[in-house]
């Protein structure tokens, strides 16, 4: 892609998330650096005089607490969980505060949004946090979203902010992911160690790309390397939604991708998107528990696009409800397909193997649904 047809690609996208790396935001101490921040602003500025919607996932939070708090480490080893999420407490309102400063120069206003998984995998949930931030953008409002780190527990916690900003791609319907690294765009090899390394424009397979990457460096402050970046792309490609990996330091190279022109890596999405609803549930749903099924099941639904009945369960792993998500696996445990039970785990323990006729003998016409998934609540596993 040439830049003029990159600056027409770009003119073209209207709801843009940037997440930014903490390395961006911290200076070579470790500390929030307010001209870091300047830039940032400037950047989402110059989309805003674009005609775009601005969402930001930030990270950066941890560092900034520690910092606040007189904390020496590069790293967040050694620490207990109590202790990052009172140091994330300490560190969202800096951050805050900074944007708050610098977007107030272009008489921007923001707020600020903090999520757990449960926000993303429990539907209403997720379904308020979407009408909530459409709000604010219909109001001009940014909203500067990260990790609800001082409630998120190990069960609840994303794997990182890469991952976050992935999944608020669907969120909030946007149509372009950038990521802002230390590192201007993916490498053939790790530019730190090699002098020769270059930088790849378009990777057009990220599916495959990722297969046979290795990941070789992880910020010191950060939770992601590259290879986090990379899934996070290889969700948003899944939705239908392009990536592009640039440097956040470097002010020329955000200059130049404002101007029309290509810097970083351009991750390009798949031509076999699939919808929101079943994006959500292949990313964003969590597991409340497993059905196991006979190979007549499988290929009813992976063949022949079926829904899932109670004749084709074999066994029920774990204690759910109607309406919360669950992974379809074979005899072998691999799981092939995922989606939202129809009917509390109980129930399904019932009838399971059962035909729906057997089904109405035994429990009366009003009694319990055959129906276990209905295949319009249901995706296929990648």
């Amino acid at each position: 892609m040439d830049d003029n047809n990159f600056k027409k690609y770009l003119s073209g996208k209207r709801r843009i998330v940037i997440k930014i790396g903490s390395q961006v935001l911290l200076d070579k101490n470790g500390k929030p650096s307010a001209g870091a921040f300047k830039k940032i602003c400037e950047f989402s500025f110059s989309l805003i005089k674009q005609k775009k919607e601005v969402i930001l996932v930030s990270s950066g939070a941890i560092a900034a607490g520690k910092d606040l708090l007189k904390i020496n480490s590069d790293t967040d080893s050694g620490f207990t969980m109590p202790q990052k999420q009172a140091f994330a407490a300490c560190g969202q309102a800096v951050l805050m505060r900074n944007y708050n400063a610098c977007f107030k120069k272009y008489g921007i206003k923001t707020a600020q949004i903090l999520l757990t998984k449960e926000d993303i995998s429990i539907r209403k949930r997720f379904t308020n946090a979407r009408n909530t931030i459409f709000e604010l953008l219909n109001r001009e409002v940014v909203p500067v979203i990260n990790e609800n780190d001082t409630v998120s527990y190990e069960e609840i916690k994303f794997s990182d902010n890469d991952h976050l900003s992935a999944l608020v791609l669907n969120l909030v319907c946007a149509d372009l992911l950038i990521i802002l690294s230390n590192v201007n765009g993916v490498y053939d090899k790790n530019p730190n160690v090699f002098k020769g390394a270059k930088r790849i424009q378009i990777i057009d397979d990220i599916k495959d790309y990722i297969k046979n990457f290795k990941e070789t460096s992880k910020s010191r402050h950060g939770t992601g390397g590259m290879k986090s970046k990379l899934y996070a792309a290889f969700i948003a490609s899944s939705a239908g939604v392009d990536t592009i990996i640039a440097s956040g330091k470097d002010k020329k190279s955000l200059n130049s991708l404002i101007s029309g022109n290509l810097t970083g890596t351009l991750i390009a999405s798949s031509q076999d998107k699939i919808n929101k609803k079943k994006h959500w549930l292949l990313f964003g749903m969590e597991k409340a528990g497993e059905i196991v099924v006979d190979d007549g099941a499988i290929t009813a639904i992976t063949a022949c696009n079926k829904s899932l009945l109670a004749s084709g369960v074999i066994k029920i792993k774990g204690d759910f409800k109607k309406g919360d998500g669950v992974f379809i696996v074979n005899g072998k445990g691999a799981v092939f397909s995922k989606g939202v039970s129809n009917l509390d785990s109980n129930d399904i323990k019932k009838i399971k193997g059962l035909s729906s006729g057997e089904i109405k003998a035994k429990f009366g016409k009003e009694g319990i649904s055959a129906l276990v998934v209905h295949k319009d609540k249901m995706v296929a596993s990648i």
